[in-house]
């Protein structure tokens, strides 16, 4: 590797925060399409850009998970990966490195973030638990109803504020968390915290915050309570925290991500975001005997604790990009990059969530669409709409996809309740597109939200799906289960 990690981090005077700190060295074509053949495709595939052949998709922002563009520095540590079965040559420089970016000793790869949640849960929760979360994940949702456990999300009241420009409405409502944990607390073996709050807008975690919810953790806590963070984009959360919180503009985004876990027992990641990778994902935490606990578990799942389902190609390239992912000039050229597409977005017309997150854009759809209703899924529509004018694949998450669960009656669909915001997330994949690609994505949905009252609502589709399990609630949302009234123009 000619360039250290020391050596990407020197001072500099070159403009980084104009242009992106690296070159491009390989390029992906794209099949051309046109209108007609998107409409086309569009209703063979279900109206939903989770379930459209990449292939025909021009600019892909359905996820930001596994979609970006590998490094020099990490094609040329694939070669060197070492894929003896028990501990490989390669986990001991992937365990340096997540050990470095985490602060804590004790460490599992996974091969992605499914599989690295699913040993916490099966440790730490078991039937009539109670998990606290600023929001939880779909899939961190269902490991609680798997386990008979209760998921609880505490909203940060900002966040439902629309006119609330706070740079951490990705925050948990502390009070409110305060008085469910002094009620519950003997019922609370794991707090999860997602920095930052993918659910809720993609909207950042404040170091404060953290730091509030520990507190809680500590003074009430009346069994072991573990605290573990889900840090899929924590490095994008640091540059928030960096740019807008008092106290930090001073300190580099890795001695940032310590600070946040170091007030944390444990965390897991999907690599496939912050890590820089296609695929994997690990394990971090602090007390040993949890750490011996999930290893048959681990085992089960993943293969052998040393490797977690990678090969040894895949550790390497992680070893390497989770700590390209948290270089300052870069998490400072992809900033720039959301706020130029949030700003595409804004020229045109087009509704967004403000502040725009770190890692994506959110298009209020809701306001983009007013003569749908929440029922009708305003998101789902402009989405598909965006895609036939221009080849624009997105994700909705809208009251149809997203609409809360009744904990009291998760299996009954219809006592979900209405999203806060009918949304679009438009993820944005690392070293992948520029502003052109923004500008065309921007233009898309302005096209598709001109139609106005032409366009649809959505309802779902008469299949035979059978019903979900208790234990898989919440995975509703990647089906997409839904088509138009009448068609789309």
């Amino acid at each position: 590797m000619r360039i250290s990690d020391q050596e990407m981090m020197l001072k500099t005077d070159l403009p980084f925060d104009k242009a992106p700190p690296y070159r491009i060295k390989a390029v992906e074509y794209t099949i051309p399409t046109t209108r007609e053949k998107r409409k086309e495709i569009m209703k063979k595939h279900g109206y939903s850009g989770r379930l459209l052949p990449a292939k025909y998709v021009f600019i892909n922002m359905v996820t930001d998970s596994g979609t970006g563009a590998l490094s020099d520095r990490q094609w040329s540590a694939m070669m060197e990966g070492d894929e003896s079965y028990f501990y490989c040559r390669s986990f001991e420089f992937f365990e340096e490195s997540v050990q470095k970016f985490t602060g804590m000793p004790y460490v599992f790869p996974s091969h992605q973030g499914r599989s690295s949640e699913a040993p916490i849960y099966e440790v730490l929760v078991k039937a009539g638990d109670k998990i606290p979360s600023n929001t939880h994940f779909t899939t961190t949702s269902a490991w609680s109803f798997q386990r008979g456990a209760e998921p609880v999300d505490f909203v940060c009241k900002d966040y439902l504020d629309e006119n609330n420009r706070g740079w951490f409405k990705g925050n948990m409502d502390v009070k409110a968390f305060e008085e469910y944990f002094i009620q519950h607390a003997e019922k609370i073996p794991l707090v999860e915290l997602v920095v930052p709050n993918n659910l809720n807008g993609g909207q950042a975690v404040s170091m404060e915050n953290i730091r509030e919810v520990r507190k809680v953790i500590d003074k009430y806590k009346k069994i072991d309570t573990q605290f573990y963070l889900d840090i899929a984009r924590i490095s994008e959360n640091a540059w928030m925290i960096k740019a807008h919180e008092p106290g930090y503009a001073d300190k580099t985004c890795l001695e940032i991500v310590n600070e946040m876990l170091s007030h944390a027992d444990g965390c897991h990641m999907s690599a496939k975001k912050t890590g820089m990778v296609n695929m994997g994902g690990f394990i971090a935490l602090r007390d040993k005997k949890v750490w011996q606990k999930m290893q048959p578990k681990v085992i089960r799942t993943d293969g052998y604790i040393t490797y977690g389902g990678l090969s040894g190609r895949d550790l390497e390239s992680l070893a390497v990009g989770l700590i390209e992912g948290v270089n300052d000039y870069y998490l400072q050229d992809r900033q720039r990059q959301v706020d130029y597409f949030a700003n595409a977005c804004k020229k045109r017309g087009v509704h967004i969530l403000e502040p725009a997150a770190c890692f994506a854009v959110y298009i209020n759809a809701g306001k983009c669409l007013p003569h749908l209703d929440h029922t009708q899924g305003p998101a789902t529509c402009l989405s598909a709409q965006a895609y036939i004018e221009g080849g624009f694949a997105s994700t909705a998450m809208d009251s149809l996809q997203r609409g809360r669960i009744d904990p009291a009656n998760p299996l009954d669909v219809s006592k979900r309740t209405k999203a806060p915001y009918e949304l679009i997330r438009c993820a944005m994949p690392r070293r992948v597109y520029f502003e052109p690609h923004y500008d065309w994505a921007a233009e898309c949905l302005a096209r598709a939200m001109a139609w106005g009252d032409k366009l649809p609502g959505f309802k779902p589709i008469a299949d035979d799906r059978p019903p979900l399990e208790m234990s898989e609630i919440g995975l509703h949302t990647f089906f997409d289960d839904y088509e138009p009234v009448f068609p789309l123009p």
